[in-house]
């Protein structure tokens, strides 16, 4: 038994408790229990001999954050958010820190259960296939999600059915701190559904990110500030795995403040739109539309940061990301997304596109259009699935033109000074302003 306590005033910071691992161990248990829990968060995860040094996958071995209060893991299993593997000698670190403290701290302790006995078929790494056809469309995905394997309440299985029943092409594993889920991918029926590795880096103070497109075994690390100078190297390999870092919910705290620590400028994207449309996506709209006006592509994205099988505040697939790939496969779905190729809609129903003419060149959404000095550029917009919608077109300098869509299906075009913005874009919405659609820019050179 292991105990301590932690005053309010450190609050996010890391402790390790070592714990001596003998030889013929074949299953470690932990249990954790804190004073006030509710009010106080407690988070819980596990580094192995192989150390737990900053960067150190090779000793990670499971993490679930405030979601569990207790774990198992030996060579066969594991709880979910843990890593199966044989249990090796020596020292072992249980990382416990607190996300939410009330004045009077917390009050800690950790059981610590060792198991004798003989190893069980070791757990083999199963991840999801890599590509599920060959043939060229716009592919519908949701980029942000949870199951058991970090704080969502739901399993592996009931989620891939749920994106198969609410019409998805593709999702995108996303759990807080670990890969667990990204090991076992390949045990499911997927049903012609791709899954795409990922990662919710969860700073926690610092806001959150997701890295998207990663190999299955590959973790990004999350135990440091933006003072400690390290964050380019987290980013680098996501991007040696051709994935994306994205900046999820920047707005998403109490005080509506961007809440997001790193320096935007790193990062491929950002997460506008997160669950139900309220307000803090359309400040996050805003902030995503300012850089774009400062010359700053980054892409935008929508996802629904759903936790549960049943919900009306985030059902899987509700925003949802549409992306022009070459084929549903993860290198293609990725590279259409990291060109910007994708727009944003709130269900299954909805379907747009946008493209530009400017003499004999066009482009569509994610293209550069070069144009003539002088030159009118024609925009054409057809839509579906989005009757009674307020359709804005919008430009480096704000709104160019506003209509009411007539119908179920419309037609809209229009005709624009080439050297009026640097960039077109669309945003649909109903009348009373919550959002239906929008459209990544046409950048025009």
């Amino acid at each position: 038994m292991y105990s301590g306590h932690i005053p309010a005033e450190d609050i996010f910071k890391l402790v390790y408790v070592p714990f001596t691992v003998p030889e013929g161990i074949s299953e470690i248990r932990v249990k954790e229990v804190y004073s006030d829990q509710g009010k106080n968060v407690l988070n819980l995860g596990i580094y192995g001999p192989e150390g737990y040094e900053l960067g150190n996958s090779a000793g990670f071995r499971g993490w679930s954050g405030g979601a569990k209060t207790e774990f198992f893991l030996n060579a066969a299993e594991a709880s979910t958010g843990y890593i199966p593997g044989k249990i090796k000698p020596g020292t072992w670190n249980t990382i416990i820190y607190p996300s939410t403290i009330i004045p009077e701290g917390i009050d800690w302790q950790l059981e610590v259960t060792l198991i004798t006995g003989t190893d069980k078929t070791p757990f083999k790494i199963t991840p999801a296939v890599e590509v599920v056809n060959r043939q060229p469309g716009w592919y519908r995905g949701d980029l942000h999600m949870h199951t058991y394997h970090s704080d969502g309440k739901r399993t592996q299985q009931d989620l891939l059915d749920e994106a198969t029943a609410n019409g998805l092409d593709f999702v995108v594993s996303t759990e807080h701190n670990t890969n667990s889920a990204n090991l076992s991918w390949g045990h499911y029926k997927t049903d012609k559904l791709l899954v795409l590795n990922g990662e919710e880096v969860t700073t926690t103070a610092f806001g959150h990110w997701n890295a998207i497109g990663l190999d299955a075994e590959t973790l990004i690390e999350w135990r440091y500030s933006p003072s400690d100078n390290v964050i380019n190297t987290y980013l680098k390999q996501v991007h040696i795995d051709n994935g994306l870092a994205i900046i999820n919910h920047p707005f998403y705290n109490v005080e509506r403040t961007n809440s997001f620590g790193f320096d935007v400028d790193l990062f491929d994207g950002i997460e506008v739109w997160n669950g139900k449309w309220d307000e803090l996506d359309n400040m996050a709209v805003q902030w995503w539309d300012s850089l774009l006006r400062q010359g700053k592509a980054k892409i935008a994205i929508a996802a629904s940061d759903s936790h549960t099988p049943v919900s009306l505040e985030n059902a899987l697939g509700i925003p949802q990301t549409v992306i022009n790939s070459r084929a549903l496969a993860r290198q293609e779905i990725m590279a259409g997304l990291r060109a910007g190729k994708a727009y944003l809609a709130y269900n299954k129903e909805l379907t747009i596109s946008l493209t530009a003419k400017s003499g004999s060149s066009s482009a569509g959404i994610g293209d550069t259009l070069a144009t003539s000095q002088g030159e009118k550029v024609q925009v054409r917009l057809s839509i579906k699935g989005a009757p009674d919608a307020v359709v804005t077109l919008i430009g480096d300098k704000g709104a160019l033109t506003t209509e009411k869509v007539k119908g179920n299906k419309t037609e809209l075009s229009w005709q624009v000074d080439s050297k009026s913005t640097k960039f077109l874009r669309v945003e649909i919405r109903t009348s009373k302003g919550d959002m239906v659609a929008l459209t990544n820019p046409i950048w025009l050179s």
